[in-house]
């Protein structure tokens, strides 16, 4: 089992409903609380702009920062213009945003003349109305992630397949190469009948542990690029002693796709798949009282500190309520001071300290990946998580 981011000058009309994006019924509920009158002023950023003409390359936190002091409070904000803007992920690059203030309480909409319409620059290119609605955060930092793959344990790995020889007897291979691989029942090499022909290219597996307890939640497999099929696996009968014809198996031909490292003899291989619409989900709070840690930064062994924009693996999954979307907390130990009135080898621990914050996008059992959020300082392997305050 596995488990392992039209022409010319013109205005579009955007339909209410144009995307089919998920918004939970508690997110709807808190939106509605505040939809009737807008937000207390002290919840907004002390820089909000009245107006906000939204830009290529804006993103739903982003934005959301731009508004309120704490970013993951999203459905307030969309319950600001829940009038205007009825689903949190209409929100398109042209459109202008107008804040509203009065009696204590602020509310955000689309500027009059601005409901639901695009304005879109001249140019040749033409892509989908869907594909221009601003994503929760950039693709381009959690892509690479969502396909990654974690192996839940180690004995699926005998169910796996895995490069058995190159075309031209070369050991280290790139994008471009053909290699040959061996399937197994489990994921036979085989794309013919409308089978997934693309598959992940993943290393040797590393256990991600739980730092309390010290048991292993899962194998972390280094994703090193993508292999498509080009040609099947399957059985060639030759003749045998005697005029007996026996069948001997030939290994699928795949070609090396979109490497991030160099590939191997001996690599595995796992269907490819995306299972997390990174645009589909809003920042939210997790269930009351999750506590977390982090265990791992990604595929990386040597590195025990990241920074913003870098991805780390925690010890919460499924199991603990988490889900795409939610936001931790990220917590800096307390550090150890000396306690001038306990003597002079007396110690007293300093609180944990906020340092940033936690966007999960992938769950797993019992294993997430999140990207780091606005982090003060380096977040380290062991730093503590919380549900925000």
């Amino acid at each position: 089992m596995t488990a392992l981011t039209l022409a010319a000058s013109c205005s579009l009309s955007v339909p209410a409903l144009a995307q089919s994006h998920v918004v939970t019924a508690q997110q709807r509920a808190q939106a509605q609380q505040v939809a009737a009158r807008g937000v207390p002023v002290a919840q907004l950023s002390a820089n909000a702009p009245a107006r906000y003409t939204v830009q290529r390359g804006d993103t739903l936190w982003a934005i959301s920062g731009m508004y309120l002091r704490q970013p993951w409070r999203w459905p307030q904000l969309w319950g600001m213009n829940m009038d205007t803007v009825r689903n949190p992920h209409l929100i398109y690059p042209g459109q202008v945003l107008q804040l509203y203030v009065a009696d204590g309480y602020a509310t955000l909409g689309v500027a009059q003349g601005q409901v639901g319409t695009i304005r879109l620059s001249p140019s040749v290119r033409s892509e989908p109305l869907a594909a221009a609605a601003l994503p929760t955060v950039r693709r381009d930092l959690i892509a690479p992630f969502l396909v990654r793959p974690v192996i839940k344990d180690m004995d699926a790995l005998d169910n796996l397949p895995d490069v058995v020889a190159s075309v031209d007897d070369r050991l280290i291979l790139g994008n471009g190469d053909l290699v040959y691989g061996r399937g197994t029942d489990v994921v036979p090499l085989a794309a013919r009948d409308g089978a997934p022909r693309d598959l992940a290219i993943f290393r040797k597996p590393k256990p991600l542990k739980d730092p309390a307890t010290d048991e292993v939640l899962g194998y972390e497999g280094e994703y090193v690029g993508k292999a498509r099929i080009v040609r099947d696996e399957f059985f060639e009968e030759v003749p045998g002693h005697g005029g007996a014809v026996t069948e001997e198996y030939r290994p699928a031909t795949l070609e090396i796709l979109d490497v991030a490292s160099e590939v191997r003899l001996g690599d595995r291989l796992d269907l490819l798949t995306e299972d997390t619409d990174y645009t589909n989900f809003v920042p939210r709070l997790p269930p009351p009282d999750t506590r977390g840690t982090v265990i791992s930064i990604y595929a990386d062994q040597s590195v025990n500190n990241a920074a913003s924009g870098q991805v780390v693996a925690i010890n919460l999954g499924k199991v603990d309520g988490l889900e795409s979307g939610h936001v931790l907390q990220i917590l800096r130990a307390g550090r150890l001071v000396r306690d001038r009135e306990g003597g002079p080898n007396a110690r007293i621990r300093l609180p944990d300290e906020p340092n940033g914050v936690l966007l999960v996008f992938r769950v797993f059992d019992r294993v997430s990946y999140g990207l780091i959020m606005d982090s003060h300082d380096p977040v380290s392997v062991g730093d503590k998580l919380a549900t925000p305050l």
